[in-house]
């Protein structure tokens, strides 16, 4: 489990495809692997299960 203080991140979410270390697509969208998943752009982040 996430501690209070920790976002997850996009590159834990089941619908991110990794680019590189750095980066991914997420719908056709490049984010940074590391952004917070509150700032999804699609706004559709689920947890890798």
């Amino acid at each position: 489990m996430l501690s209070d203080n920790k976002m997850a991140q996009c590159k834990e979410c089941k619908f991110y495809k990794p680019i590189d270390d750095a980066k991914g697509d997420c719908f056709g969208n490049e984010v940074p692997a590391t952004l917070d998943s509150n700032k999804c752009p699609t706004n559709s982040f689920q947890p890798r299960n």
